[in-house]
């Protein structure tokens, strides 16, 4: 049985998003009518040719548009997009999204040729899949914003405690807190035996009957258990009187530190087992993402060469030239490459950096939010990332790619440990999951985690996924510095 509080903290999300959804894609296709019979007619015909057609009314596409979402909403609840939390929340939720809306799209092609609406219109089907899905993407984002404050403002959310008090349960306490889509509020931290000494939420108990009476007198819904040095028969003891008690639980995997290529769980003769298997971004899944970086950068080169113009002009005039800042980093492969971005700084003040960065500062990848030695063009345009859309011309050459980790400064790799070495075994990006994700407002480890996740995970969901999430993280300038 699970516990009401916890009913009541899934039943809205669980009702209302699949609803604002269904609604939505029902009215993108209205929309999609609008624009192309009336409001785009007259320039789809100059411009291609196309002539307006009315045999098929308003109707026909509401029809479609409610088939679209009704095998949308299917494939969400069988893709688990409705689930309360992702591995690198927004940015895996909406690649999840893109990927349904495009199948749904093509389902519903299918759908309007075999009941022979042949004049059905390709443009409001194309207009389909990218405007659902950032309009779900946008519903989603809101809903969740506001249920995470009414369910903390109403108690609500979620109550745990963590069985352990170590990092991984410092961790992920503050990722619960921050990042999950129904918040969790921690009731405290459980330690075995006796301590002295206590922290005000650290708790120990004499026996696990105390401890669990004390878990149901507070309400409490969900044990996670992040003690690694906890034996397996405590462990197995644990789990099975928090099954009895009918609290529901969550156990780290100790091996996650142990393991440095990507992994898989499988069950087999009613063993549960980890087996290594080829990167997702390997084989015919890199040409894939060569073809996709070529795709989006050859026209946003042509795009924005007028914007590069300027904002070298600018420089000139700012502070002289040179106009660029060329330097050596590491890419696939431990492979170097020159890297190329707008000069930000005066000239000659990378060799300042140890004299400006605080004592205590001793982190890879240091940024200093008031640093000196930015010019006043160069504050502007990182402001923006201005500064780094000549990297296209690395994507253009091979070195890098759209999306992927931050590029690699040799002296920082001397540091690494052995599985930060999985980051050198894909394409550094322009953006990635970092970028959207707080960028320099991140702490290193943070960084880390996020970007191995990606290799680990990637897929050209993910990577226009970011593209998408890149935008309103350049305008919105969070972490930007």
């Amino acid at each position: 049985m699970i516990t009401e509080l916890r009913k009541e903290g899934t039943t809205p999300a669980s009702f209302l998003l699949p609803l604002g959804d269904f609604i939505l894609i029902v009215g993108v296709y209205i929309l999609g009518y609008w624009l192309r019979h009336f409001a785009l007619s007259d320039l789809l015909e100059q411009l291609f040719g196309i002539h307006n057609d009315f045999r098929l009314g308003l109707w026909n596409y509401i029809v479609s548009g409610s088939v679209m979402g009704c095998v949308e909403l299917m494939m969400f609840r069988a893709f688990r997009v409705y689930r309360k939390e992702f591995g690198i929340a927004s940015v895996e939720e909406l690649s999840w999204i893109l990927r349904v809306s495009f199948i749904a799209v093509i389902i519903t092609f299918a759908f309007t040729f075999a009941s022979r609406q042949l004049m059905f219109s390709r443009f409001i089907l194309i207009f389909a899949f990218p405007t659902t899905s950032i309009a779900i993407y946008i519903w989603h984002s809101l809903f969740h914003r506001f249920y995470r404050w009414f369910a903390l403002r109403s108690g609500r959310g979620i109550k745990v405690v963590f069985y352990g008090y170590d990092s991984y349960a410092k961790e992920l306490e503050d990722y619960m807190q921050k990042k999950v889509f129904i918040p969790y509020v921690t009731k405290g931290f459980i330690i075995s035996g006796r301590a002295e000494n206590k922290q005000n939420n650290v708790f120990s108990f004499e026996s696990d009957s105390s401890m669990f009476r004390w878990i149901h007198e507070n309400g409490i819904n969900e044990i996670i258990i992040t003690d690694p040095e906890l034996s397996r028969e405590d462990t197995a003891n644990l789990i099975y009187n928090c099954e009895q008690e009918d609290i529901s639980y969550k156990l780290i995997a100790d091996v996650s530190d142990l393991v440095t290529r990507t992994t898989r769980v499988l069950y087999m003769g009613g063993i549960t087992m980890i087996e290594s298997v080829p990167p997702p971004l390997s084989g015919s899944s890199i040409i894939l993402k060569r073809i996709f970086d070529l795709f989006i950068a050859i026209p946003a080169v042509i795009v924005l060469l007028p914007l590069g113009i300027l904002i070298a002009i600018s420089l000139v005039i700012d502070s002289g030239f040179p106009v660029f800042y060329i330097q050596t980093r590491l890419g696939r492969k431990y492979k170097k490459f020159r890297l190329i971005k707008f000069r930000s700084m005066k000239v000659g003040s990378h060799s300042e950096k140890e004299d400006i960065l605080p004592e205590d500062n001793h982190e890879l990848l240091s940024k200093l939010r008031r640093d000196p030695r930015i010019t006043p063009v160069g504050r502007f345009i990182r402001k923006f990332s201005l500064d780094e859309l000549p990297q296209l011309f690395n994507v253009l050459s091979g070195s890098m790619s759209l999306v992927g980790p931050r590029p690699h400064i040799p002296e920082e790799v001397k540091k690494y440990s052995i599985k930060h070495f999985k980051k050198l075994e894909v394409l550094p990006g322009m953006t990635g999951v970092c970028q959207v994700s707080g960028r320099n407002d991140l702490k290193y480890r943070e960084m880390v985690k996020l970007d191995l996740y990606y290799v680990d995970n990637w897929s050209i969901w993910m990577d226009l996924s970011i593209l998408i999430m890149t935008i309103p993280a350049i305008l919105l300038r969070k972490g930007a510095y």
